[in-house]
Parts: C-alpha cells; structure tokens; sequence
C-alpha cells in the first residue's frame, strides 16, 4: 500500500490544478484518474480553443442554493491569480468580447499540457485506469482502494466532477462518495444544454441563427431572461443565451410546469418602434410581396414561418394588402415569439452539472467538509455552476487551488 500526504480523486480541471497546489505545498499527492487520460473534457472546452476563465467574475453569473458560497472561494483565488499561475506555466493570453479569457495559441491542449508539465515536476503520481471501488476512514487515515492498488492518505480531495460530460467519464461517482461520507446531495441536473421543442418549424429553420434575447417563462411567470446568439436546430434550440436558460428550465418542469421560451428578435427596439418600422417598409416598398417586404429585417429562413405563425397564408399577396392587425401580429411575433419547450438534451450534451453535494455542509475558506475532517472538495462536484463564458473553468481553478493549499497544509 502507498502512503501520500494528499489523495485527488479526478484529474480533471480542478482535480489537476488542486494536486499542483498541494505539491507546492510541501505535500506528497497522487491523482486516482478513472479513465487512461487525464484532462479530457478540459481538451473540449471552448470548442477546443479553452475559454479558460472570465474578467467579469460576480455572484449573479453563478447559481447555488447557498448563494454566498461561490463569490467567496473566488475572492480568494480570483482571475488574476489564476492568469498569473498560467502565465507562470507559460500560457499567454487574450481577453475577448464579454471578458472571455483564452490562451493566445487558442489551444486547450497547450493547457493541459503545462498542468501537465507542472504535475511531473512536482512529482505528482497518477494512477489511471482507476476508479475508486471504495473509501473508508480509520484513524483519522483514508484508504482508498482501486481495483490495481489501494492508497492511503490523511487528506482526500473529492475532485472528480457532476454527471455532464458522460463521453468524458463523468459519471456521479464522486457523488456516492459524499454520501456515504454523511452529504446531501441537490438534484443534479444537465446545465448548458440545448433546449428541446417539438415544433412543425423545427427542421425547417435548422441552423439558423439570431441575436436577440431570449426569456424563461413557466405557467405565466417570467423567470430568467438572457442575451446573445439563439441557434435553431431540428429538435429544439440552443446557443448561448438558451443554454443559460437550461439550468432553470429543469426545476419547473420537474414540477410538472408548462414552459416556453419567448424570443424577442429585435431587443433594441419597444413593439411600437417595429410596428413604426414595418410601416415604413410597406410605404417605400408597396408593391413587394408580403414576404419580400421582410427580406433584410430578419433572417430569410424565418420569414414564411413567422408569417405563417401570424396567420398570413398566401404569402405572395401584395405587402399593400397587409391589415393594421396583421401587422400588429407579425409584430407581436418579433418581439415575442414563443416557443414551447419540453425540457433539454441529455447528459452527453450538457456542459456542465447543476446541484452537487449541498454547500452548506462545506467550509466556505477552506473547501473542507463540515462533517467529515480531512475531507475536501474541488470543481463541478458541488452545487455551484456558472453561466457561459468561461465562469465554470473560473470555479474550477479557484476551488480546486484552494482545496490542495488547505488540504497540505493542514497535513503538516
């Protein structure tokens, strides 16, 4: 049996950053890796060029049941820090639109590789193939056994992720883990995730994309609303803004909620400016068709269903002959046209998880477990999760560097 001062379960993201902390806190760690590679799902982050984190850092881009939690670990390990260690490892980078942070090669594989390069210098073991068949505590020792070898240490960090990403290895197992160790565990959920719609318009609007902003809205209640790109595919929608609206979709379906999502197309503009504006195209442009009098103001694609959405069935009728409520109805559309949905894409989709072990029974400074001593946590297994754009990656450098500091420390 091997002795180390600090085992890390998960050599993800945070897995990975929490083992180098703890080297370079003067401990002897190993990293237990389920699969044969480490880093996988940290390689298809940010479509391969890794949105590694985000200059725009605040509690309202994070959800958790214990709010507070998130902006606290950030505080203590925040975006400069983390772009100082990487610079340290020799990653440069660019900040883009919105605060996105990329490495300057625009290669997640360069990340991983420096992480990588960090864990051989410090000396840092990696057990592959490894899952944890069972963990227990005697004497204040954790042993952990896998089913080549067990280990034993004073100090665990639980750092092997949520359930998203199941083509990664992400699987929930680190979930068993906590509670067998006494923690609850919030509802996990997919997150980030394309928003699925049974709609006639589906396949015919497949790959079209819009700027606009897009709204939650459950039983007549508007829940979230978010900005950005909205992407139409052959079973529902997705892009940016719809993928931050996917975490809250699940809470009301599950209960038994009917949701839809409203899309206004034309955000910058209040329903009178685009009813003033369709008139105007009718006066300049009278003797087009009423569909070729909205070729410009939208996407082509979108033009006949939303026409026929209206009501408008003989589309190449003069746009003369447009009634005042006819107008009123395409207008309506543009500014809020919904869309009923009926939950999202799976596990194998999602980028990341929603709930985790519940906060609340982890220390907010030091990532330690309120209930088991020795015990700590890193990254996606806990009930935090970010918006889009780099927020997540943001979480898992910060919680895992300051799970590994106070798990050495603490060792000594």
């Amino acid at each position: 049996m091997s002795v180390y001062d600090v085992i890390v379960i998960g050599g993800g993201a945070s897995g990975l950053i929490s083992a180098i902390s703890a080297a370079r806190h003067g401990a002897k760690v190993v990293i237990i890796e389920k699969t044969d590679r480490i880093g996988r799902k940290l390689l298809a982050t940010g479509n391969g060029r890794c949105n590694m984190s985000n200059t725009n850092i605040a509690d309202y881009k994070y959800n958790s049941d214990n709010s507070n939690f998130p902006l606290n670990i950030l505080m203590h390990f925040n975006v400069d820090d983390t772009l100082g260690f990487f610079n340290e490892l020799g990653i440069l980078h660019r900040i883009e639109s919105e605060g996105r942070v990329y490495p300057f090669s625009e290669q997640a594989a360069a990340v991983l590789d420096v992480l990588l390069m960090e864990v051989n210098r410090l000396n840092i073991d990696i057990l592959y193939d490894s899952p944890v068949k069972n963990i227990d505590k005697k004497n204040n020792i954790f042993y952990v056994n896998t089913p080549t070898k067990t280990v034993s240490s004073q100090k665990v960090i639980i750092a092997c992720g949520g359930m998203a990403g199941h083509q990664y290895g992400a699987d929930g197992s680190g979930y068993i883990i906590a509670q067998k160790f006494g923690h609850r565990i919030i509802t996990p959920n997919p997150a980030l995730v394309q928003i699925l719609s049974n709609q006639w318009y589906n396949k015919r609007l497949k790959g079209v994309r819009v700027k606009g902003q897009a709204s939650l809205v459950c039983d007549g209640e508007k829940v979230k609303n978010a900005k950005g790109e909205i992407q139409f595919n052959e079973d529902g929608i997705s892009g940016i803004c719809i993928f931050d609206l996917s975490r809250d979709l699940h809470e009301y379906i599950n209960c038994g909620k009917k949701c839809f999502i409203n899309i206004d197309m034309l955000p910058d503009y209040t329903y009178e400016d685009v009813i003033d504006i369709l008139e105007a195209r009718l006066t300049h442009s009278p003797n087009k068709t009423i569909e070729e009098f909205l070729i410009g103001l939208i996407n082509k694609k979108l033009i006949s269903v939303i026409l026929k959405l209206s009501g408008i069935k003989d589309m190449t009728l003069k746009a003369s002959r447009l009634s005042q409520a006819s107008l009123a109805e395409i207008a309506k559309l543009l500014k809020g046209w919904e869309i009923p949905v009926s939950g999202t894409r799976s596990w194998e989709h999602a980028q990341v998880t929603a709930g985790g072990v519940d906060t609340r029974e982890i220390d907010e400074e030091t990532l330690e477990s309120r209930k088991i001593s020795g015990l700590y946590f890193a990254g996606e297994i806990m009930d935090v999760d970010g918006i889009c754009g780099g927020y997540n990656l943001q979480w898992a450098w910060s919680s895992g560097y300051i799970a590994g500091k106070n798990a050495a420390n603490s060792s000594k």
